[in-house]
């Protein structure tokens, strides 16, 4: 009898320790500043470390995830880097759709970087950029100059080592008013699944 009741005892404990186990923590979101106000240098972002890193040969470098040279913007894959970098826009916006997005959709199509014409002073000019992630802004025309707006839309981003973040591109202003300082809030999941809660 009192084998059969340590038993049950012993089979309770073990049922609720595995789950406790099974319960994971939500991820935090992150929010970072970029400043990418160079227009000939790109600066490499780190989804894991939640930092800008140096970088000497991006092509050839699974250190970096994201790179931004003022309103440009590439993933570590396609023709601009090594990695499984790649994006896609989930047309969630807002905080609202920020919060919506849950996990990564399994019909996900994800976009690597490529060769895209974009307008320049003089013209076009073809830079390697993620197509997606070019959509991040509207240019609207004012007083005081062109503005660049963010679209609000919240991205789905691979990782150059394969995992998953969403991104949300909120401004191209500073505290000052001064272009290409890119805020991004995002959730970053370091275990490799789809849960992006």
């Amino acid at each position: 009898m009192k084998k059969n009741v340590f038993l049950s005892v012993l089979i309770v404990v073990l049922f609720f320790s595995c789950k406790k186990e099974d319960t994971k923590s939500p991820i935090e979101a992150q929010t970072f500043e970029i400043n990418s106000t160079g227009s000939t240098v790109w600066k490499y972002f780190s989804l894991a470390d939640n930092d800008t890193v140096n970088v000497t040969d991006p092509a050839n470098s699974n250190e970096w995830d994201l790179a931004f040279q003022r309103y440009r913007v590439k993933t570590n894959g396609g023709l601009s880097g090594n990695g499984s970098g790649s994006a896609a826009n989930s047309y969630k916006k807002g905080q609202t759709g920020f919060d919506a997005l849950i996990a990564v959709p399994d019909t996900t199509t994800f976009t690597l970087d490529a060769s895209v014409d974009i307008a320049v002073q003089q013209g076009y000019a073809t830079y390697i950029v993620n197509p997606v992630l070019y959509t991040w802004f509207t240019l609207e025309f004012a007083a005081q100059g062109t503005q660049i707006v963010p679209s609000d839309d919240i991205y789905i981003v691979k990782t150059s080592s394969g995992k998953y973040a969403k991104v949300w591109f909120k401004s191209y202003y500073n505290a000052t008013n001064q272009s290409g300082h890119l805020t991004i809030q995002y959730k970053y999941q370091p275990d490799g699944s789809k849960n992006l809660e």
